[in-house]
């Protein structure tokens, strides 16, 4: 039962259920000196042949080896389902959560983190638990992130011992550029850079008629209606102003002091376009992202400038 930790770098394939080979387990600094303490108790009863002093030695001694027990099966079964996050803005902490399932047995003071720079979380679970332990960890820049290890550990009941065990799932996070405010700069994306645009695109103000559904429309605008007497996935398609056209947020005519800054603005621009339910394409060296709406279209986008790399759009 009393294993020392290797670092393996190995990767966890998830879901895996906790088992001895996994599990580690080690005296805190408290254990420590609780041990130290009984070392020289017994050493001072032989030295006086002192009964008391034995009697008080062992009864301790047997707490430590039965709290070793309970804390090694605290943590001893535990299944880790899966491990998720979404996509969150540079500076934010990226919230990873870890679906956890406990088993028949009463589970106390299970702490999990990822990495040297997370915070904590120590959550309790009934038994037959199936719950998610939510773990933080702080964002820098824009791109994936990955944290690496996440180590599940507990000194429940006494605190003499520590057990612990270490996963690298395969997971990871999506960082976006940190929103700066800046004015909408755009071009109509049908100009084609000849000053010519269309009069009417879709939009969110007169109502034109049904369409299919295509990934990525309002789910406010599904004729649900339609879709109870048996018919396809339609959506209420609108028409709007040209002055509420489709727009094209184009990398190279935004004015910024260096790619990040340029990033940042566009952003911003892009939420602000999402916000008003407008439709919206990105243009990036090397990559254009055509006009759409909606929740999925809104991740492409973001996606995209969270991803950008310069080096490789220049050659």
């Amino acid at each position: 039962m009393f294993y020392l930790p290797f670092r393996s770098k190995k990767q966890t394939i998830l879901p895996v259920v906790l088992d001895r080979r996994q599990v580690y387990i080690f005296p805190t600094r408290q254990g420590f000196v609780f041990i130290l303490v009984l070392i020289a108790m017994l050493a001072g009863s032989i030295n006086y042949n002192n009964n008391l002093g034995f009697l008080l030695v062992f009864l301790l001694g047997g707490i430590v080896l039965v709290s070793m027990i309970h804390t090694y099966r605290n943590l001893l079964g535990i299944s880790v389902l899966s491990v998720s996050a979404d996509p969150v803005f540079a500076g934010n902490d990226a919230v990873f959560g870890v679906f956890l399932r406990t088993g028949r047995h009463v589970r106390k003071g299970i702490s999990l983190f990822a990495g040297r720079q997370s915070h904590t979380q120590t959550v309790d679970f009934p038994a037959g638990a199936d719950k998610t332990i939510s773990v933080s960890v702080p964002t820098h820049q824009r791109g994936i992130l990955r944290p690496g290890s996440f180590t599940l550990s507990t000194v429940y009941p006494l605190g003499i011992f520590r057990a612990w065990a270490v996963l690298r799932p395969n997971s990871e996070c999506t960082v976006y550029p940190f929103p700066l405010d800046a004015s909408m700069i755009s071009r109509d994306p049908d100009d084609g850079g000849n000053g010519r645009k269309r009069n009417r695109v879709s939009g969110p103000d007169d109502y034109r008629g049904l369409k299919t559904y295509q990934p990525g429309d309002s789910f406010r605008h599904i004729a649900w209606k339609a879709l109870s007497r048996g018919q396809d996935v339609l959506t209420k398609d609108f028409d709007t102003p040209a002055g509420r056209s489709a727009i094209l947020f184009d990398f190279s005519k935004v004015h910024a002091d260096g790619t990040e800054e340029r990033l940042s603005k566009l952003c911003a621009m892009i939420l602000q376009a999402n916000g008003e339910n407008r439709k919206y394409g990105l243009a990036l060296p090397g990559k254009t992202i055509s006009p759409g709406s909606g929740n999925v279209h809104r991740h492409r986008c973001l996606s995209a400038l969270a991803l950008f790399k310069e080096n490789e759009s220049n050659e």
